[in-house]
């Protein structure tokens, strides 16, 4: 299958498990111990990764932040093979006892309306696979992780889509607080800007598929994990993925 822009893989490439991740650099970051790795392709936001951890074949593979990116690179993984996707990504953490360093594994997205509207309606469930989603939450309390389910939102834009106000003062335009007090109400636990689209196209291709996210901000209290922190656990969860996932 020749795809677009993951245009050098090749048939049997992607693994028994394919992470993605938003962070380009993030690819080498997760991949930097497995016992052998061949990059695929590196093309404008899109890096792909595959080799061996542990005895098994596996892949990561890049998608940019947010929805079109995300679409291309998933659509395109599934195209071409891949088994089951987990995004292995970063959010913000809207309950207050949710802290900075803490794992969100989200059982399904909420998202803002007419989020992959090409697709499916609004009314249409964005949701996880719960066989992979228990795996990835039994693994990662084990490893010692504080682990953290529910219901997370995924936007589109992300300053008033999350509801944070540009710090540009000539402006009319103003963030409505209220909105995102909306969901909270409704029990929304975190935000980020790629989830749905993979639960979506993982149900509408029948592919299973989950997410295990590292908290990088509580909007409570703005307070941001230390860079070199959030890259250390942003390994370690990987790795408890690929180790939870595969057995």
């Amino acid at each position: 299958m020749s795809s677009e822009h993951l245009a050098h893989i090749q048939k049997g490439d992607l693994g028994e498990v394919t992470l993605i991740v938003g962070d380009p650099d993030r690819v080498a970051l997760i991949s930097k111990d497995w016992e052998s790795k061949r990059k695929i392709e590196d093309s404008r936001e899109f890096v792909l990764v595959v080799g061996m951890f542990r005895g098994h074949h596996v892949s990561v593979c890049s998608t940019g932040m947010g929805v079109g990116s995300t679409e291309i690179c998933v659509v395109e993984l599934i195209e071409n093979g891949a088994k089951q996707i987990i995004r292995c990504g970063g959010c913000g953490a809207w309950r207050d006892d949710i802290n900075p360093g803490d794992i969100i594994i989200n059982r399904a997205m909420a998202r803002t309306s007419g989020l992959m509207g090409d697709y499916v309606p609004d009314s249409y469930p964005a949701v996880a696979d719960p066989l992979l989603v228990n795996k990835i939450y039994t693994g990662a309390v084990k490893n010692g992780f504080r682990v953290y389910t529910g219901i997370g939102l995924t936007t589109e834009t992300y300053f008033f889509g999350q509801y944070r106000q540009p710090d540009i003062s000539e402006t009319a335009l103003k963030v409505d607080g209220a909105k995102m007090k909306f969901w909270q109400d409704r029990g929304i636990i975190n935000a980020e800007m790629e989830s749905a689209v993979l639960f979506l196209l993982g149900s509408l291709y029948n592919i299973p598929v989950a997410n295990c996210l590292v908290v990088h901000l509580s909007r409570a209290t703005y307070k941001w994990e230390k860079p070199e922190d959030y890259n250390r656990i942003h390994q370690r969860s990987a790795e408890s993925v690929l180790e939870s996932v595969l057995g």
